[in-house]
């Protein structure tokens, strides 16, 4: 994908996923939730599933653990007349990835050949190598692709 195609779509899929950022995670989970508001018992959802009442109880506390499956959680919710929006949402913004991980393996270019000149006594003061972190975090923003993620894959 070119550089500018793949930065257009960073900016979409950002635009789109925004309002996805405020969706809570319910306290009891959504099956739980949503199964008392529409005043419906364990046992009846049970029934609309074709399992077990005990089951329904397992499946909201899987829900809840975060251990249920995708499948089960989009069968209870078509039991409850509701359907499942799956998604990933960034903690921030894509670009805003993209950018801190060209200043990690910035960082890490810039304070090895800090430590190179140091031993040859050509120190460099901290706003310098600060300044020169930040043009080459933008130069390796600017080249793009996956060699971004080569050098320092922090996680």
């Amino acid at each position: 994908m070119p550089k500018f195609a793949a930065k257009l779509r960073r900016r979409q899929l950002d635009k789109s996923l925004l309002p996805l950022k405020e969706v809570p995670r319910l306290p009891r989970g959504y099956i739980h939730e949503i199964r008392n508001a529409l005043e419906m018992t364990t046992r009846q959802l049970a029934e609309r599933l074709g399992i077990s009442q005990p089951s329904v109880i397992d499946l909201e506390k899987n829900e809840h653990s975060g251990s249920i499956t995708l499948r089960t959680l989009e069968n209870a919710a078509e039991a409850l007349g509701c359907r499942v929006v799956y998604a990933v949402v960034p903690k921030e913004s894509l670009e805003a990835v993209i950018l801190n991980q060209a200043r990690r393996n910035a960082r890490e270019i810039v304070q090895s050949v800090g430590r190179s000149m140091a031993l040859e006594k050509q120190a460099t003061e901290q706003a310098e190598q600060d300044q020169l972190i930040e043009d080459l975090a933008a130069e390796l923003v600017r080249k793009g692709g996956s060699a971004l993620w080569k050098i320092v894959d922090e996680r």
